[in-house]
């Protein structure tokens, strides 16, 4: 059975790739094995991992189809990078980090807007943050290289570490030999394993607002006024009511609420 991906590619379908993928997001094995089976015979030749992809989230029970639905969640804080430097500012806030987003730094050669500049026992580290509006695109090896050079002129002033590259996708297989090489942390989709992006979402419970079952302008409107997190509607019930009037906040809260309750 040949599948059509969003980058337009045809491979094979792949049985235990999708059942991985079903489990990652909170099922057990049995039930990743019965939704499976229950998806194989309505397969068709190239049909595309979209449709496949809507036709497990509709098995799936409604707390796992959220967590399944996470990475289009991130994917829909496009399409710029901001909401993204800001869920990532947020991230390692949670994480212990004295963090400041989009700021300001004087380099060695030039002026930076560093995505996030942060620090954590006397250590100084950047950030640079690469968000993607497809989840077919991979982080290709210019975006490390550009990152490493931007690291070198900052450091020359700042005296950083490591510096950090995160993407909302994968990395490209050179991206991670050219981290390795020159010490550069990645962050990525299931990248480092058992540690990438959508693990530490959910460890920190920094689930993004797009996760909301709101209408797409109520979602705007939210980010808008820099509301990218579930607990930020939570948070700031006020805003919210002014922002959507009363009855759609009202929505807002219950999705949230349930999402707070995974």
């Amino acid at each position: 059975m040949k599948v059509r991906k969003r980058s337009g590619e045809i491979e094979e379908f792949d049985r235990s790739k999708t059942r991985t993928a079903v489990m990652r997001a909170g099922a057990s094995s049995e039930e990743a094995d019965g939704i499976v089976d229950r998806l194989v015979p309505t397969l068709y030749e190239g049909i595309s991992t979209e449709e496949i992809y809507r036709r497990i989230r509709a098995m799936l029970n409604a707390r796992t189809a959220i967590r399944y639905g996470l990475k289009k969640a991130i994917l829909a804080l496009g399409p710029d990078g901001r909401n993204f430097e800001t869920l990532i500012y947020r991230l390692f806030q949670a994480m212990g980090y004295q963090a400041k987003v989009r700021e300001t730094v004087q380099g060695r050669c030039l002026t930076h807007e560093v995505d996030v500049m942060m620090e954590k026992d006397q250590k100084r580290y950047m950030v640079e943050c690469k968000f993607h509006n497809s989840l077919a695109l991979k982080c290709a090896v210019q975006t490390a290289l550009y990152t490493y050079g931007r690291f070198l002129d900052v450091d020359a002033a700042c005296d950083l570490q490591c510096p950090y590259l995160v993407t909302n996708t994968r990395f490209s297989s050179d991206v991670v030999k050219y981290a390795d090489c020159v010490c550069m942390t990645l962050i990525g989709w299931n990248y480092p394993e058992q540690a990438g992006l959508e693990y530490l979402v959910e460890r920190y419970r920094l689930y993004p607002v797009t996760m909301l079952d709101l209408r797409k302008s109520e979602i705007r409107t939210l980010l808008e006024k820099d509301m990218v997190l579930v607990t930020d509607v939570l948070e700031r019930r006020e805003d919210v009511i002014r922002s959507l009037g009363r009855d759609a906040a009202q929505r807002a809260f219950e999705a949230a609420e349930t999402i707070r309750g995974l």
